[in-house]
């Protein structure tokens, strides 16, 4: 939704609306028009805040529990501050340090950083963090090499060209010398360098045409039959997450079964990849949205915001999240999840 969709506000609505979301989002109780004076020095009565609380109601941005005096932001209250009246947070020295610490582990070892990244983010923000690995069937071949593990297991280590790898054990009938690991490294290299992973599990019979000419060692025909292992990467695990039980804490979820919606979904590896991944369509590297209850169109996270940012590594991608209660301090989830997929965007792994 634009700006221009949201119905107007004077001023002062927009000042009580900021107020109330502050609040709120501090102490998870609806707030009342004399909490807003006092604790904001308003200078004004609390007849005139009540009017901006009614208008606001009226408008759609507040909703007015039945148990309470006070009011609670509705998904477009809580829209117009993401999009209008927050301020910028910044992180503080000290977890400035922390993510460039974690990033300076990342070495060669990406699954570690991802793992260790997810739980600095969910330890930062007490929320859910979920870092989604990037799909490195999507990366371009740069080379690989096949190490003899014993006389009938090798060992294939597959870069691509963002300097990142990937490890696969294959199985061959008999033992194969050194020199033919050599030759049938050099022939696979030369054939399918430039080219995607996934194009090279799906075409690599057309791609290593002539491989009779091989040695006769038989490396080339496992490498065409086993290219789905090789190439692809539908069998790694696509996501670590981090915080689950700091989403026992929030008040939203003390009821089981708003609980039991988050358990759910740290379970489902499709329906949290493809939350996260349609969350950061179209957008830039390090670029953060934002996405508030409903507008998820999944009832199971109806209660939820999520936060999110992609990352780039080289040629592939991946995704940063943090999935709380709507109640969330945004300027601080914000600024984190841009911290931490800028960290990655400059990580450097060579191979």
């Amino acid at each position: 939704m634009s700006f221009f969709e949201y119905p107007e506000l004077s001023q002062r609505e927009k000042e009580v609306l900021q107020f109330i979301i502050q609040d709120f989002i501090k102490t998870a109780n609806p707030v009342a028009s004399k909490t807003l004076v006092s604790q904001h020095q308003l200078n004004v009565s609390s007849a005139t805040v009540r009017n901006a609380m009614s208008s606001l109601e009226n408008k759609g941005y507040l909703d007015h529990p039945h148990t309470s005096a006070g009011r609670v932001p509705t998904d477009l209250g809580y829209r117009f501050y993401v999009h209008s009246l927050m301020r910028n947070d910044r992180l503080s020295r000290q977890e400035q340090n922390q993510l460039d610490h974690l990033t300076a582990r990342f070495t060669n070892d990406l699954d570690d950083g991802i793992i260790t990244a997810a739980r600095l983010l969910a330890r930062l923000s007490n929320l859910l963090a979920v870092v989604v690995a990037p799909k490195l069937a999507n990366g371009v071949f740069n080379k690989l090499e096949i190490i003899s593990l014993s006389s009938t297991r090798l060992l294939v280590v597959l870069t691509i060209q963002s300097g990142l790898a990937k490890t696969v054990n294959i199985e061959v009938d008999s033992e194969i010398s050194r020199d033919d690991l050599d030759k049938a490294s050099a022939f696979l290299n030369e054939r399918l360098q430039g080219q995607k992973l996934a194009e090279i599990a799906r075409h690599i019979r057309q791609m290593l045409s002539d491989y009779e000419h091989d040695s006769g060692s038989g490396l080339i025909r496992v490498f065409i039959d086993s290219a789905d292992t090789i190439f692809e990467d539908q069998h790694v695990r696509k996501f670590h997450f981090g915080g689950a039980e700091y989403i026992a804490m929030q008040p939203e979820f003390s009821d089981l079964s708003q609980y039991r919606s988050i358990v759910e979904l740290i379970e489902n590896e499709d329906m949290i990849i493809h939350l996260l991944e349609n969350q950061a369509d179209g957008l830039t590297d390090s670029e953060v949205r934002v996405r508030i209850g409903s507008e998820h169109k999944v009832q199971q996270i109806e209660q939820c915001s999520v936060v999110s940012a992609s990352y780039t590594l080289g040629s592939v991608t991946g995704t940063i999240g943090l999935v709380g209660p709507k109640r969330m301090n945004y300027p601080r989830m914000i600024a984190l999840v841009e911290q931490l997929a800028n960290r990655f965007n400059k990580a450097k792994f060579d191979y």
